[in-house]
C-alpha cells in the first residue's frame, strides 16, 4: 500500500511538473511560480526551470518590439547598417523564442512519459 501511495504522489507531481511547462500557452510565469511555491521537491524544481524558460521566452518578444521601434527610428535617418543589424537581432530573438517554446513542450511531454525525467530536471 505504501508503494501505491508513492506512485500516486509521483503521478500527481509529474502532472504538476508538466503543467508548469505547458503553461507557456495559457498562464506563463504565474503557474510556474505557484507550483514552485506550493509543490514538493521534484515538481518544484521543474517549475523553477520552466519559470526560467518562460522568462527567456518572453524577453525575446519584448526586446524585439524595442528593437523594431528603435530600428524604425533609424530608417528615418537612412542608416541601413543599423537597420540590418536590428533585423539580424530580431531574427535571432525570434529563433530563441521559438526554440524555448518548443523546449517547454518537449520537457513537458518528457516529464509525463519518462520516470527518469521527473526526478532529474
Amino acid at each position: 500500500m505504501n508503494e501505491q501511495n508513492f506512485h500516486n504522489d509521483t503521478q500527481g507531481g509529474r502532472v504538476l511538473a508538466a503543467i508548469s511547462y505547458f503553461s507557456i500557452f495559457f498562464a506563463p510565469i504565474i503557474v510556474p511560480i505557484i507550483i514552485w511555491i506550493l509543490a514538493d521537491k521534484p515538481a518544484a524544481t521543474h517549475a523553477a526551470k520552466s519559470l526560467l524558460y518562460h522568462i527567456i521566452t518572453y524577453i525575446g518578444p519584448i526586446a524585439l518590439v524595442i528593437g523594431v521601434a528603435s530600428g524604425s527610428m533609424m530608417f528615418d535617418q537612412q542608416n541601413t547598417a543599423i537597420a540590418i543589424v536590428t533585423l539580424i537581432i530580431a531574427i535571432i530573438l525570434i529563433i530563441i523564442t521559438i526554440w524555448y517554446t518548443i523546449k517547454n513542450v518537449y520537457r513537458g511531454v518528457k516529464v509525463l512519459i519518462s520516470e527518469k525525467a521527473y526526478f532529474r530536471p
